[in-house]
């Protein structure tokens, strides 16, 4: 049908002016905002408790986490009266981030920290009260001023990153050697797939039965080809690893903020980079800030640049072995359907084998034993920050690994059932669908749920107004 209406003086338009309606998106309520606002902030102080692993009182913050996803997401279609409370929501945002400022205080920022001086930490509490004060005027400011707030509020957030990684240059972690190690092998020409490590812990408790042989690690670089990409450039132009992620997040916060733009966007934008464990996961080497990068990367071309959007999708499933349970929540981000939604997801499929199959064709073999097969060896962890392992602190039996699958597989089906079919709700579902994994999973610690923590912040940036029509893609 036609989408104008005739004029004012009775003329109805011509043929050749008809442009067809876009496909009507369901508005994402501020009910769901507000669901995620909230489990984000309870998430991050989940983990600064125990730094992602069991205690009692990190177990409650994780139901009550896993409870505001899913009644977000599973009742998203309340809330009409979103310009009533638009106000509510920015106080709640900024409940959440003076909670946030506050948890900073409560412990150190990382574990590993060479430090040196009278005022050792200084340059980090200066750099987290500029955090601060910038928040605050995004938060008061106008919306001609906020869009050059942000900018100042990434690059204050950055040089603390900055500060972290140079006060922190050899975490204890094999993580950091992974991709340290792996880095150098692909500069020298070598296939870091089949290469081994050392074991630096000197047991064998982190890992599966045969893995360790002689002080060595069995495996090479166990992560996708795009992530050793992206160390090789932060090993390249910063001289560490890390660099990556601290862009990565970085990014992350900018295209969250510029997504939808507003308040709301800006403040789920700076509540992301106030995450009390941010810097110890940026220290660590933990993996998931590409990963959140990439998915906010996803959903602000799904906001602005929806011609991007199946190729950014590629980067974002290529880049971590788990994000194979998004590419059921597909239909959530895009409009499109049939043979159109197979056109576009075969441009993001194609996008993911050409920046991963050049090192899986030089040792197929070594390539699913360190990226795939290894997965299935690991240990069961005790000390994970999970639902399974509650239960055999219990005294009960190891319970079977499918149990996190099943439960996955129900998130999935719920959010395609009830989640708004918009980005926010995308990224909600996506949040939802991983803090059931994890909760439900063998192992399970801070890097795990700091993605679902990301992919709140960007659900509530990514917020649709009642009034906002449908993006083409």
């Amino acid at each position: 049908m036609p989408t104008e209406s005739p004029s004012a003086t009775g003329s109805t338009p011509s043929p050749a002016t008809v442009v067809p309606e876009p496909r009507a998106v369901a508005s994402d309520g501020w009910f769901l905002a507000a669901c995620c606002l909230g489990a984000a902030t309870v998430l991050g102080v989940t983990l600064q408790l125990s730094n992602g692993t069991l205690r009692e009182d990190a177990l409650e913050g994780l139901s009550m986490t896993l409870a505001l996803c899913g009644v977000g997401v599973l009742v998203s279609r309340v809330g009409r009266w979103d310009s009533l409370v638009e106000g509510g929501l920015t106080l709640l945002l900024a409940g959440g981030l003076v909670v946030e400022l506050h948890q900073w205080c409560m412990n150190h920022p990382g574990f590993y920290l060479q430090l040196n001086g009278p005022w050792p930490y200084a340059p980090f509490y200066w750099g987290l009260a500029a955090q601060a004060l910038v928040v605050g005027a995004l938060l008061a400011s106008s919306d001609r001023l906020r869009p050059w707030l942000v900018p100042l509020l990434l690059m204050v957030s950055f040089s603390v990153g900055v500060w972290l990684l140079r006060t922190s240059p050899s975490p204890f972690i094999d993580v950091f050697v992974f991709q340290a190690q792996g880095s150098e092998a692909l500069l020298r020409g070598h296939n870091p797939y089949a290469m081994t490590f050392p074991n630096i812990y000197g047991h064998a408790h982190f890992y599966g039965e045969g893995i360790v042989q002689n002080g060595r690690l069995m495996f090479g670089f166990p992560y996708p080809p795009l992530s050793l990409y992206f160390s090789v450039l932060g090993k390249v132009l910063g001289g560490d690893p890390r660099y990556a992620q601290l862009v990565a997040i970085t990014l992350a916060a900018g295209f969250m903020a510029y997504a939808r733009g507003g308040r709301l966007a800006a403040g789920a934008a700076a509540l992301l980079l106030l995450t009390p464990r941010a810097l110890f996961v940026l220290e660590m080497a933990w993996t998931e800030p590409l990963l959140i990068g990439l998915l906010a990367a996803t959903v602000f071309c799904a906001c602005r640049y929806p011609r991007a959007l199946p190729y950014v999708l590629g980067l974002l499933v290529a880049v971590k072995q788990y994000t194979v349970f998004i590419l059921p929540l597909i239909p959530l981000l895009t409009p499109l359907r049939g043979r159109q939604l197979w056109d576009w997801l075969w441009r993001a499929g194609v996008t993911a084998v050409v920046v991963s199959l050049p090192l899986i064709a030089l040792n197929p073999k070594a390539f699913l034993w360190s990226v795939a097969e290894l997965q299935f060896h690991q240990p069961f962890r005790t000390d994970a920050l999970s639902y399974l392992s509650w239960w055999v602190s219990k005294g009960h039996p190891q319970p079977p690994v499918w149990i996190a699958f099943a439960g996955t597989g129900v998130a999935i089906a719920l959010a395609l059932w009830r989640a708004p079919r918009t980005p926010a709700g995308f990224a909600a579902s996506v949040a939802f669908v991983y803090c059931v994994f994890f909760a439900l999973n063998k192992q399970a610690f801070t890097n795990y749920y700091y993605f679902v923590l990301g992919a709140l912040c960007i659900a509530v940036a990514a917020r649709t107004p009642a009034e906002e029509p449908a993006s083409r893609v």
